[in-house]
């Protein structure tokens, strides 16, 4: 009898031995586990302390691009007024304006740059195991201040272009009136000659004979005809040509000028040369009729 129970209390101790065995093997696989997903965990935060930290190092890369073009269209037009309204302080100088939108073309490089980064960076935040809220927030209120002063410059690039076509619309109209001015001047200092035998000049109507006796054979003058054909005339401008070259001698000029306002040169055999000397009294008539020899 005692012999049983000694054989049932030590099956007992066994069972229960057992049972603590078990217990201690599931708890070493649970803390195992335990202490792999803290490991997990901390490479996680780790992981997800390097990226925000890659992030925000981009993210503050553009900003100090975007401070740099800020500066830069700062230096370009300074703000003037109670709301900084922006004034372009030139307005004649081509090499200026281009050098302006030489600049303006460096920042919007830059700015068009910076989206692209950015774009980069919003698509890596959405793809990284799940959208992270405060990273989202940050880079929208990045992208809003890139797209100010994206806006900014387009709106001093749209002063400018339109600045110039005001300057070449100015250009083309002073250009014009130019044009007009110096046609009127042609006009004015315009003046007609013709030289040849008396014989020549009557045949073309040119010159006429006026007065006189017997029918004019004696004392008459030679005046230029009210019919004249100006067709048959040479043009000059009075301001610029002073000389007037002749093949042959000059027997008379008509209308008649003071000998003080011309001078009478040889050139050569038969040639010779009338020299305006005062060109604003030689020319009050618009015409001159050279008679020669």
């Amino acid at each position: 009898m005692r012999t049983t129970l000694l054989i049932a209390g030590f099956s007992v101790a066994l069972m229960i031995g057992g049972c603590d065995q078990t217990k201690e093997r599931e708890l070493q696989t649970e803390l195992e586990k335990t202490r792999a997903d803290r490991l997990a965990l901390q490479d996680d935060l780790k992981d997800r302390e390097q990226f925000v930290d890659q992030i925000l190092k981009s993210v503050n890369g553009i900003y100090e691009d975007m401070e740099s073009a800020r500066m830069k269209e700062k230096n370009l037009v300074p703000p003037k007024g109670e709301r900084g309204a922006m004034e372009i302080p030139w307005v004649s100088s081509k090499e200026t304006r281009q050098g302006f939108l030489t600049t303006l073309d460096e920042i919007g490089t830059t700015l068009k740059d910076n989206r692209k980064k950015l774009n980069d960076l919003q698509a890596r935040v959405r793809a990284y195991r799940g959208e992270v809220k405060n990273l989202t927030a940050l880079l929208e209120k990045v992208k809003a201040d890139l797209q100010e002063r994206e806006e900014s410059i387009a709106q001093l690039r749209g002063q400018v272009q339109g600045l110039e076509q005001t300057v070449a619309e100015k250009v083309k109209l002073v250009g014009e009136k130019e044009a007009v001015i110096d046609d009127q001047k042609r006009q004015m200092n315009k003046v007609f000659y013709v030289a040849g035998t008396r014989k020549e000049l009557e045949e073309k109507g040119i010159i006429t004979e006026e007065g006189g006796f017997l029918w004019g054979l004696l004392g008459s003058t030679t005046i230029l005809s009210p019919d004249a054909n100006l067709e048959e005339f040479t043009p000059l401008d009075r301001t610029a040509e002073q000389t007037i070259h002749l093949t042959g001698k000059v027997d008379d000029i008509l209308p008649p000028r003071k000998p003080e306002y011309y001078a009478m040169t040889a050139d050569g055999e038969n040639g010779s040369d009338l020299k305006i000397l005062r060109p604003e009294k030689f020319w009050q008539g618009n015409t001159l009729v050279v008679v020669l020899d």
